[in-house]
């Protein structure tokens, strides 16, 4: 009798990479926009509507450390903290620091977001993942709404 082999979830297979903390390199490429965006992340292959795509990763920190490093930080560092409550505290991903990796150059798009942020705590700690909220083509940017902001690129026309 064959045996039958099951597809892995998509929140396996975020914490598959997410133990490794590597990209899905192979179905993923950054590109330069332009002046005003910068880079971006792009899909080489599809993504099912489900599907993970990509960790947000940077240093874990308390609301405290993210305080003190945004008086610190230049502006265009800082737009790389993301907040997030957990366990009736506030935490920080802190992916300033340019380290390669792919979900800290994602780019915001408040109307009409292909990928949306979950948190899903693996061995004790918290990680958060993109994963599409839709069908997503080869060549297609990747992106997810930022939330509500007052972001300043939302102000000016690309």
């Amino acid at each position: 009798m064959a045996t039958v082999r099951r597809r892995k979830t998509p929140i396996q297979d975020a914490l598959e990479y997410a133990a490794k903390a590597l990209d899905k390199t192979a179905d993923l490429d950054v590109k330069y926009i332009n002046s005003f965006k910068g880079r971006g992340v792009f899909a080489k292959t599809c993504f099912q509507k489900g599907d993970f795509v990509v960790e947000y990763r940077g240093e874990l920190i308390n609301g405290a450390e993210s305080e003190r490093r945004r008086k610190i930080y230049h502006s265009r560092c800082a737009i790389f903290m993301f907040d997030f409550h957990w366990q009736n505290t506030t935490w920080c991903i802190d992916a300033a620091r340019e380290d390669d990796s792919l979900g800290r150059l994602v780019n915001d798009d408040h109307s009409h977001p292909n990928c949306k942020i979950k948190k899903i705590i693996s061995e004790g700690k918290p990680h958060l993942f993109l994963f599409a909220l839709r069908d997503i083509n080869a060549g297609e940017e990747i992106t997810y709404d930022y939330g509500g902001h007052d972001w300043p690129w939302r102000k000016q026309v690309c």
